[in-house]
């Protein structure tokens, strides 16, 4: 790790991760740029970046490292434009919810892949743009590392001790591991909220105001950027769509065992969520 930073994506994680790594005095300086203008220039405003490039290769070109924040389907384009701009030493990281579809477009583009490694914050909130970014974002949580088959052992190495640097644990796992377990804890538990959300939203008009904490906790991540999980949900699609159907398929049971009555159906599937619950929360096999 170098003490030199290119941010490509000044949103939220990606602002949150420079603003750690200039408070662990990993980096002190860091070129910005954003495909949004004006969270560029508010990154540059708020001291995220020091400065705002014209363009993606010229953000990279001094670069120790970089640090791709962009939406998922971006990835391919982005490498595209920095491949031959980024130096040789840089190690290039993402932050991105999908791992397959971005180690694949990095491999398929970047000019030197064996410096690319993929991660995984598994930090943030519904918020997005720079001013939702907090240099204490990642302090006891996991960071998936998710090294391609390209990836080089000191890459690999770099990048878990730049996320240990911002006070995060990690995990090394396979990409395409990543993507069939993150489809249950994490994009399952999106999808559910928006569909949830969007349901209620239907009588908005008789419900409004009167919402409590079972609506507000769950539905929380309903407020999340909707093009950021339209390209999660589309990269990850196969993964996603057993775990929606398997979600379709206890609703089903519920509201079969709510339809006929059964005391006993409806209380044995609350009792096996509540343990499924606390073995996934407590990390029980």
């Amino acid at each position: 790790m170098g003490r030199r930073a290119a941010l490509i994506g000044c949103g939220m994680v990606g602002g949150s991760l420079v603003a750690a790594l200039r408070a662990a005095g990993v980096v002190d300086r860091v070129h910005g740029y954003d495909r949004d203008a004006e969270h560029a220039r508010r990154a540059l405003t708020l001291g995220l970046v020091d400065e705002v490039a014209a363009d993606a290769a010229a953000a990279v070109r001094e670069a120790d490292l970089v640090v791709l924040a962009v939406p998922v389907r971006a990835t391919a384009e982005v490498c595209a434009a920095i491949g031959k701009a980024v130096p040789g030493r840089a190690l290039i990281i993402d932050v991105g919810s999908t791992k397959l579809d971005v180690v694949a477009a990095a491999e398929a583009t970047l000019t030197d892949a064996s410096r690319f490694c993929g991660a995984h914050p598994m930090a943030g909130n519904e918020k997005s743009g720079p001013d939702a970014a907090d240099a204490s974002l990642f302090r006891g949580r996991l960071a998936l590392v998710t090294p391609g088959a390209r990836t080089s052992p000191e890459a690999a190495v770099e990048c878990e001790a730049l996320w240990a640097a911002v006070g995060a644990r990690t995990r090394r796992m396979p990409p395409a591991q990543h993507d069939r377990v993150m489809a249950w804890v994490s994009h399952l538990p999106h999808a559910a909220a928006f569909a949830l959300a969007a349901a209620v939203g239907g009588v908005a008009d008789e419900v409004a105001g009167l919402s409590g904490g079972g609506f507000v906790d769950t539905t929380r991540i309903a407020a999340s950027d909707p093009t950021m999980w339209r390209d999660i949900f589309l990269a990850n699609r196969a993964p996603l769509l057993a775990a929606i159907d398997a979600l379709g398929g206890e609703l089903q049971t519920l509201r079969a065992a709510v339809d006929a009555g059964d005391d006993d159906a409806i209380e044995s599937l609350i009792a096996r969520a509540r343990d499924g619950r606390r073995r996934i929360v407590e990390g029980r096999a």
